[in-house]
């Protein structure tokens, strides 16, 4: 019994520094960077979903949960590809520092062009061009496991 135990104590040591080493590891740099333009480039989308639909008071909770969604999934893509806290915590920062509310009254032309040409309520849908969830735009199929 104690030769078992010892041999196991042995072992678990000896494994313990494999182990340490996946937990440490990072994402290529390149990737990452790709990543975090990506981010950006998904909180502007949300900016323009949120900006079009607003003043569809019934659908801008789930816009906002649809956010927190996207985030925890994409987190969940980062952590096994060995993401470490630092780079999950700098995804979340690329999104939420640039995502914006938007009152039910604000008003700007450009922007109302910009909800046509993007059919935001097919989009949003299809889950596709400013619709699609941040984690199923490039390169974050090269996460999925």
């Amino acid at each position: 019994m104690r030769k078992a135990i010892w041999t196991a104590l042995v072992l678990s040591f000896g494994l313990a520094p494999i182990f340490a080493a996946a937990e440490t590891k990072k994402l290529d740099p390149t990737l990452f960077d790709a990543i975090l333009k990506t981010a950006r480039n998904y909180a502007a989308d949300r900016n323009l979903i949120f900006y079009c639909l607003r003043k569809n008071d019934e659908m801008m909770p789930f816009l906002y949960a649809g956010v927190h969604l996207d985030i925890a999934y994409a987190l969940q893509l980062l952590r096994a590809s060995g993401a470490d806290e630092r780079q999950r915590a700098e995804l979340i920062e690329a999104v939420l520092r640039n995502v914006r509310s938007v009152s039910r009254d604000e008003q700007d032309t450009q922007r109302d062009k910009d909800c046509v040409a993007a059919d935001v309520d097919k989009s949003i849908a299809q889950l596709k061009g400013v619709g699609a969830p941040l984690f199923m735009r490039p390169p974050f199929e090269k996460l999925k496991p």
